[in-house]
């Protein structure tokens, strides 16, 4: 079993922000995992929860505005308290008089409580009631009050000699994929031996986006939790090539047009280079997007397409954080891995869910959400809540992906990826422009691949 802790205690990781479950309703949920334990000895039991990100929902600009006051606040704080930058005070001073006294008081109850919950889950595993965890920090800076309580996570985990059952890095969206695929390569009885190769040593280095800590520890981190052993690239079994930032990451939205980042564009070419190596060389193939957060990078898109395309990779990501990203390909390159390793039957192919990727990620996420924006800004749309326009805008998103579909898996995919564009279907789930669904069916079929 894989549980998301925040789905048991408060119903979701979006209402895990929000006060309506009391601790003593939490911890009583969480209970049920003992239970199970007691009821299911056998049961291999994995387990996710959050680190509460420094702002709250954003539905409205209004809210957005509370999110940005509350992050500040939080970061103010950490500078002051923990590390005694007392001239951050009149900042920090002015910040609690511009923010609603109850909603500063809620926000902290709730970083308590979800705090509470996270030294339990520990406990869970220091009892053999949880066998792996992941504490995940959602969106957050190096500064903030997010900091302390990963110290003092940190000092828990260590106190009860659990550190190798425990993981505390950046993430969140991604984390059920990874514990999948640890749970996948216990089944097979043998590791995966991952290498990981990086576009650039220094972009290894840096702290991603809405990250705390820098890219390449997050990515080792990534690597074990899903199970998965770093080795050398000529003894690994499947390489994944991380194609870092130059700089500070910015968001993909502000990518300059293919041609104008001359220094990205050759990293992309000498990567898309290696990754064509080593499939020839017989690894299995991911690439991890990150040089921009929230989007792909169009200069590695028109590498892979003016070097043959994207065939030889078995996985491919670029969406939301670099966490989000090096977790799914890593994940996808471990399910792949696996049977071969286990000598079971090949699975069915993963290839629907790479196009869904490149689509994804590359087509709406970098293209298409752009002219959502301002076509919402146009028209007065709240891009966060669509309510009644919710229909024309995922008709119009609609209509700019699925044409995009046919030029994007011919140029990448080739001839396969013609078939693949004709079963895309698009939606907006959640009713506004922050992400679509892509889903590729099987062919003849209502099934999802």
């Amino acid at each position: 079993m894989v549980v998301s802790l925040d789905m048991l205690c408060f119903g979701g990781l979006v209402t895990s922000r929000f006060s309506a479950t009391d601790l003593e309703l939490a911890l009583a949920r969480l209970e049920a995992l003992r239970e199970l334990r007691r009821a299911r000895r056998q049961v291999r039991l994995f387990a996710f929860s959050n680190i509460m990100r420094l702002g709250t929902m954003v539905d409205s600009p209004s809210a957005l505005q509370t999110h940005l006051a509350l992050l500040g606040y939080s970061q103010l704080v950490d500078r002051v308290e923990r590390l005694g930058d007392h001239g951050a005070r009149p900042d920090l001073e002015s910040a609690i008089a511009a923010l609603d006294p109850e909603v500063l008081s809620t926000y902290l109850a709730v970083r308590r409580r979800n705090h509470a919950v996270n030294r339990e889950a520990i406990k869970l595993v220091a009892d053999g009631v949880v066998d792996y965890l992941v504490l995940c920090q959602e969106d957050a800076p190096p500064l903030g009050l997010h900091v302390p309580e990963q110290l003092a996570l940190r000092a828990q985990i260590e106190e009860f000699r659990v550190g190798e059952r425990v993981a505390i890095h950046p993430g969140a969206d991604e984390v059920g994929l990874v514990l999948l695929a640890r749970h996948h390569l216990e089944e097979a009885g043998s590791p995966v031996r991952v290498a990981v190769e990086y576009a650039d040593q220094d972009g290894s280095l840096l702290l991603p986006r809405y990250e705390n800590q820098p890219l390449r520890e997050t990515v080792e981190s990534q690597v074990r939790a899903a199970g998965a052993l770093p080795a050398a690239p000529a003894q690994a079994d499947a390489v994944l090539f991380v194609h870092t930032p130059i700089g500070v990451q910015i968001e993909s939205a502000d990518a300059p047009p293919v041609g104008e980042s001359p220094r990205l564009a050759a990293q992309a070419e000498d990567l898309v280079a290696q990754t064509r190596q080593a499939s020839a060389a017989g690894r299995l193939v991911g690439l991890a997007d990150v040089a921009y957060a929230n989007g792909a990078d169009p200069e590695l898109i028109a590498a892979l397409a003016r070097r043959g395309g994207a065939a030889h990779l078995t996985a491919y990501a670029g969406w939301n954080t670099a966490s989000n990203t090096i977790g799914t390909v890593i994940t996808q390159l471990c399910l792949a891995a696996a049977p071969a390793i286990g000598q079971a039957e090949q699975p069915q192919s993963s290839r629907p869910f790479l196009a869904c990727r490149l689509l994804d990620d590359y087509g709406y996420q970098s293209r298409v959400r752009k002219q959502a924006l301002r076509r919402a800004a146009e028209t007065k749309a709240n891009p966060y809540a669509l309510g009644e326009q919710w229909p024309d805008f995922e008709a119009s998103v609609r209509g700019e992906l699925q044409p995009l579909a046919h030029r994007l898996y011919s140029d990448l995919l080739g001839a396969e990826g013609g078939g693949l564009a004709e079963a895309v279907r698009v939606s907006l789930p959640w009713r506004r422009l922050f992400e679509v669904e892509v889903d590729i069916l099987s062919p003849g079929s209502k099934n999802r691949w």
